[in-house]
């Protein structure tokens, strides 16, 4: 059946709201209909369309008020909503970090009351927390926990600590070491602030010699930790200094090359990143600086070292698949054959993501894409419409259709996540099939992804447009799996889309590479919003970076951060595809290629192309 226009499939969406448009669409179905009942926990009450739109409205000119430091506004926006949802709670926490700023404390303990619990925000916790501390000298266990914590936090949070070291309540050592902290992180008015509350303020010009107070060896770290000294040449020399004339205590040195390590593993530098690390204080480094440790070993494949360092990481990353999968590699290398392959099958079992796949196929495991689950029947499409909150959120997204209106389309999705977060497995797979006949495809899949038991993988890897998009991969010979592995990730198929940065499109094509693309393909004219076009101008300049890069894990972190970027990236020594994915500097960049690879397995499988996504990973040539 031929897929409608994109005009004809927004028509069909502005005019049904309650019922499917006949000729979007469907899924294929590959199991019997499930029973009709199924129970939703919370159904909230159907508002009219114009309400929902007038209510949109509203609230665009409450956040903008907010920013204003306006009260009026807000006030007045939430006193107007009939029920819960998401964008009321988007209101609240953005007026409730605007209250606390301004120390309006009296409004601001009437609305955290009203802020469910869930939608309480870190930032907002530690609001709460210095209102209380204002008010009766109280500190929270929160105030203790993050004083000790290395993590970059909310400004509100550095307020909260140094407003509970006032009261004398902290212990001495976790405070200073949140000075140093503070400083590794440029916040040099909050690390003043805090060594003010402890009674021993910063010298006026930091970096200077130490002179054995705890401000003077905070003043010399900065010399060393804060983002422009450690970039600089000379930063190990500096450390390597102060240690030799004694200036600095062994902790104080433990936190330097805690710093130095973390930052010149993401340098590539990872003989250094070792160096340091070995010598820095393990109690003190936060998640990152332990996955950079790791990440440094791995670069350079030193297993047993790798090994050592998960073996003795916080046990919430242990947990995490990732290093799930590369402590059994490292065992494995150590020939700790048992205790890998128990790793393996922990890994494999976390779901669907990129080390699963990784670990299943150490397993022998063929990837499967069988639907464990039937497909939704109509009259549970149709029970998912008669919630309010799911009507609310298409109500918001068809009408952002039609006005071109992304702030608009990112509100519909709020709404939808607010609305399936208690849905059960039916229920979300219904809720899925009603987002996919509705061509809003981010929601089918956040919505397909949430489901742990019930399995449809038809709609968490979405293809439409698949005739184009094969046509268009055909003929500059890429992968279509690849091409809709990249799409995924980038656009979640969402026609239009626009990124903050000016990215467009469903592959969010740059306007200077979209120039680029145009003068390469002759395209003399062209709208690189325009569906056909941008599939046609992204997998063009997807297989331009693959010949310049000749790899597609260099490919597809080119297609993110740039190929220069990828270039850079790329070791002395041949790296196994995963390795050189894992030791991505770019957080963004990291995350995108695993995704965009693990997109690519699942999509080539669909499509029934041989081979494993090891093997599509390859090894990333020596530069």
């Amino acid at each position: 059946m031929q897929k409608p226009s994109f005009l004809q499939a927004a028509s069909c969406l502005i005019l049904l709201t309650l019922i499917g448009c006949a000729s979007t669409p469907q899924p294929p179905e590959h199991a019997v209909q499930a029973d009709d009942s199924m129970l939703l926990p919370q159904v909230r009450t159907v508002q009219e369309a114009q309400w929902i739109l007038d209510d949109y409205a509203r609230y665009r000119q409450a956040l903008d008020a907010v920013k204003n430091n306006d009260d009026l506004l807000p006030m007045q926006y939430l006193a107007t909503q009939r029920a819960e949802n998401a964008l009321a709670d988007a209101v609240r926490v953005q007026w409730l970090a605007s209250l606390g700023n301004r120390g309006q404390w009296e409004m601001f303990a009437e609305q955290y009351n009203r802020l469910p619990e869930r939608a309480r925000t870190q930032n907002v916790r530690c609001y709460q927390d210095l209102m209380t501390i204002t008010h009766s000298k109280t500190v929270s266990p929160l105030a203790r926990e993050l004083a000790r914590s290395a993590d970059n936090l909310p400004a509100s949070c550095g307020q909260l600590i140094t407003a509970a070291a006032f009261t004398g309540s902290l212990d001495g050592q976790d405070a200073w070491r949140r000075v140093w902290v503070a400083l590794a992180y440029n916040k040099i008015s909050e690390a003043r602030a805090l060594a003010q509350a402890l009674g021993e303020p910063l010298p006026a010009r930091l970096g200077g010699d130490p002179d054995g107070t705890n401000a003077g060896a905070a003043s010399a770290l900065s010399g060393i930790i804060t983002p422009t000294a450690r970039n600089a040449a000379g930063a190990d020399e500096r450390l390597a200094a102060l240690e030799a004339s004694g200036s600095l205590n062994a902790a104080q040195a433990a936190f330097a090359h805690g710093i130095l390590g973390w930052s010149q593993a993401r340098d590539l530098n990872m003989a250094g990143a070792l160096r340091h690390f070995q010598a820095a204080d393990l109690k003190a480094l936060n998640d990152d600086q332990w996955q950079w440790y790791a990440r440094a070993a791995l670069r350079v494949q030193q297993w047993p070292t790798l090994d050592r360092v998960i073996a003795a990481m916080p046990p919430s990353l242990q947990k995490d698949p990732a290093w799930q999968y590369w402590r059994a590699r490292a065992l494995s290398a150590q020939q700790y054959t048992a205790q890998a392959q128990t790793l393996y099958q922990n890994a494999a079992a976390s779901g669907r993501n990129f080390y699963a796949i990784l670990a299943q196929e150490a397993l022998n495991r063929a990837l499967d894409v069988t639907n464990n689950a039937p497909s939704a029947s109509a009259a549970q499409v149709e029970q998912i419409l008669q919630d309010g909150a799911i009507d609310h959120a298409l109500v918001l997204f068809q009408a952002s259709l039609i006005d071109g209106d992304r702030d608009m389309r990112v509100a519909a999705g709020l709404q939808w996540r607010y609305a399936v977060r208690d849905y059960g497995e039916d229920a979300l797979l219904a809720a899925a099939q009603l987002a996919y006949q509705r061509q809003f495809y981010e929601m089918a899949i956040y919505s397909a992804e949430r489901t742990n038991h019930k399995l449809n993988f038809q709609l968490r890897y979405l293809a439409p447009f698949r005739d184009l998009t094969e046509r268009y991969a055909g003929e500059v010979g890429v992968d279509p799996a690849w091409v809709y592995g990249l799409i995924r990730q980038e656009s979640r198929f969402m026609i239009g889309a626009k990124s903050r940065v000016g990215a467009s499109g469903l592959m969010q094509i740059m306007p200077a590479t979209a120039q680029h693309i145009a003068r390469n393909i002759g395209l003399e004219s062209y709208d690189v919003n325009h569906m056909e076009t941008n599939i046609q101008m992204g997998t063009w300049y997807l297989a331009d970076i693959n010949r310049s890069l000749g790899d597609e894990v260099l490919a597809t972190a080119g297609y993110n951060a740039g190929p220069s970027r990828a270039r850079r990236w790329q070791a002395s020594v041949p790296l196994e595809g995963a390795i050189y994915a894992e030791t991505i500097p770019f957080n963004e960049t990291r995350d995108y290629v695993k995704k965009v690879m693990a997109n690519s397995a699942y999509y080539a499988k669909l499509f029934g192309e041989q081979g494993t996504l090891k093997q599509r990973l390859g090894t990333v040539a020596a530069r």
